[in-house]
Order: C-alpha cells, then structure tokens, then sequence
C-alpha cells in the first residue's frame, strides 16, 4: 500500500469519527450519505477505527449500526 493510501484513509477515518461523535450510532450507508464518502471508503474507515479500537458494531437483523466506543 502506498504512503497516499494509508493518508486518504485515514482522512477518511477521521471524518466517520467525527460523524459519529456528533450524531451518533449509524449504517455504513448513513455515513456514506453523511460523510459525502463513497461506501469502500467508509467501510475501510470503519476497519481502521475498529483496528484502533475506537469504534463498536451492533448487528440488527440484517443490517449493522456503528457507533464509538467507551
């Protein structure tokens, strides 16, 4: 992976916690809308987030919530 790679996900990171921190628990797609990321970048937020151990998920039926850990 290169150097941009790592950087733009982390950008993207950030910008899904902050999205989650001022709203709250939300889909992939919710964030995705909030955000104005598109869904692969979001899901690699996400991935990022978790791997820090900031972010927790909760599956409701078939779809999953995110929100930021305690």
């Amino acid at each position: 992976m290169s150097v941009e790679f790592n950087e733009n996900v982390g950008v993207a990171a950030g910008t899904v916690w902050a999205s989650l921190s001022e709203s709250g628990q939300a889909s992939a797609t919710k964030l995705a809308e909030a955000t104005g990321l598109d869904r692969n970048d979001v899901q690699r937020a996400i991935g990022w987030l978790a791997r820090e151990g900031k972010i927790s998920v909760e599956r409701k039926g078939k779809n999953e919530f995110f929100t930021l850990s305690e």
